[in-house]
């Protein structure tokens, strides 16, 4: 979906454009968001060239000797000599390097932190305000018994339908926040309490 191309340009496959490495940027924000929903596996590193000759290129791939005559032996020297060509073809003499994709960079990973983080704080907010299908908090000074003086305690009055389209909705809400905080990484959760 994604690929780096390079520090602080990112092209988006399925139309071609380059986005810019900037918060004020849309596209970015839309990145931001698709790698939020759909994690870092829709980028792809940017490519480079390692630079290597065509015989250690050739060297790496190659069989164990024992396996190659194993191979001679048991299919025939036709048989080696096929598997051999691909892997000479794959890497001709007039080979000066060969292309790659790098790992994502950093500031990737830090971004989908920071996302993560940025979610999981408006969670716990959403889930921090009153529940409409309770009613109306609020507090009243009550004899408590345990203790033996007044205490505060929450009530609620105006109780409303629970089919209320606006209970519903809110109920919603919540369970969409309380998705986000379970599926949180414990490392961006251990990021905002120390």
């Amino acid at each position: 979906m994604y690929k780096i191309k390079e520090e602080n340009t990112i092209l988006r496959k399925s139309d071609g454009a380059f986005i810019p490495k900037d918060t004020g940027n849309s596209d970015y924000q839309k990145f931001i968001n698709d790698i939020y929903e759909k994690g870092t596996g829709i980028v792809e590193g940017a490519d480079y060239v390692g630079v290597t000759t065509y015989t250690e290129a050739r060297r790496a791939e190659y069989p164990l000797l024992e396996e190659q005559l194993d191979k001679i032996y048991h299919s025939g020297i036709d048989a080696w000599k096929a598997d051999i060509k691909v892997i000479k073809d794959k890497y001709p003499k007039t080979q000066v390097g060969i292309t790659s994709i790098a790992s994502l960079p950093d500031w990737v990973n830090t971004a989908l932190f920071d996302k993560q983080k940025e979610k999981y704080l408006e969670a716990v907010a959403r889930l921090a305000q009153p529940r409409l299908k309770l009613g109306t908090p609020y507090t009243e000074s009550v004899w408590d018994i345990d203790i033996m003086d007044y205490a505060d305690k929450v009530s609620y009055k105006d109780v409303p339908d629970p089919n209320d389209p606006t209970v519903v909705f809110d109920e919603e809400q919540r369970d969409a926040a309380q998705t986000i905080i379970d599926n949180t990484p414990q490392s961006v959760i251990d990021s905002i309490n120390t």
